[in-house]
């Protein structure tokens, strides 16, 4: 071999060896995954990270931080964001709402205000709740944490937007966001809810749906106000979708109805009166597990 290939030979060697050690940097610093959920009263959408490595000070200086979420398209405004950790804020600074990549969603960006924050205790394993927030608008379909890997509206994208999630922390030396928690990627997407029936005809109080989160069933109290009248209880998924239907009868006065669920799947579910070709909301409530 001659020296010329022997020099090429090794240049080559170097870069992939190179290559390796920054593959391999990023894969065991890479530690930090995302997590969305719905809390107990069916309204409150959280997130949290979860780390895989405890880091203190000054290794949990976290330097900068973005979640973005995707939301069906024109059903989603965002109201009450708080922040979770104390000396840290969120702001959802940016949105990019039916781009030509995917013109069924919204996207939703929460930035890290508290840029360089030391605030941030990172312990392996344990989940950090970071912010939360509910949303303003009448919705339906899900509502979930964008996929780097797999989001086709991933940069670059037709917009130039700055979207998907991301967090920089010192002691993962740069980027640390590994992905999401897989089990909590998509959550059923509502918002306020209106009744067919206007505020001046209200017909019932004391609307009340209990326990909630149910595991095994709910019970429906109402105040009726119209005489005996007949109709049914009906559970309806996030889409609108009706998943289980029992006639009912009101009377004047207190009523109270058991209704089954622990055939329904895990998620968020809304119970109608349907009645003489009109409909009242009564609540939302969160389907459990054991």
């Amino acid at each position: 071999m001659t020296f010329s290939k022997m020099n090429n030979t090794l240049i080559l060697k170097g870069l992939l060896t190179n290559l390796f050690v920054l593959a391999t940097i990023y894969m065991t610093t890479a530690q930090v995954q995302f997590k969305l959920t719905m809390l107990e009263d069916g309204e409150t959408y959280q997130v949290s990270l979860i780390p895989e490595k405890s880091w203190k000070h000054p290794h949990n200086i976290t330097s900068t931080a973005q979640v973005t979420i995707k939301v069906p398209t024109n059903s989603f405004e965002v109201e009450n964001l708080t922040s979770l950790q104390l000396g840290v804020e969120w702001q959802d600074n940016s949105r990019s709402d039916s781009p030509a990549e995917a013109p069924d969603v919204d996207y939703i960006s929460f930035g890290l205000a508290s840029l360089g924050t030391v605030d941030f205790n990172y312990e392996a394993g344990v989940e950090m709740p970071l912010f939360q927030f509910k949303n303003a608008l009448p919705c339906q379909g899900k509502v979930s944490l964008m996929d780097n890997a797999a989001d086709a509206f991933m940069a670059p994208n037709s917009r130039s937007a700055n979207v998907g999630n991301s967090i920089t922390i010192f002691g993962a030396r740069g980027e640390a966001y590994l992905g999401n928690v897989k089990d909590f990627t998509e959550i059923p997407c509502l918002g306020n809810f209106s009744t067919s029936i206007e505020k001046e005809e209200i017909i019932a109080e004391a609307l009340k749906v209990y326990p909630n989160p149910a595991i095994n069933e709910v019970f429906v109290d109402m105040s009726w106000t119209q005489g005996t009248t007949k109709g049914a209880l009906v559970i309806m998924d996030a889409t609108g979708k009706e998943v289980k239907r029992q006639t009912v009868t009101l009377n004047d006065g207190f009523n109270k109805t058991q209704l089954p669920v622990e055939t329904l799947n895990f998620g968020i579910y809304s119970i109608e009166f349907q009645f003489d070709g009109k409909s009242l909301t009564i609540d939302r409530f969160v389907k459990g597990n054991r």
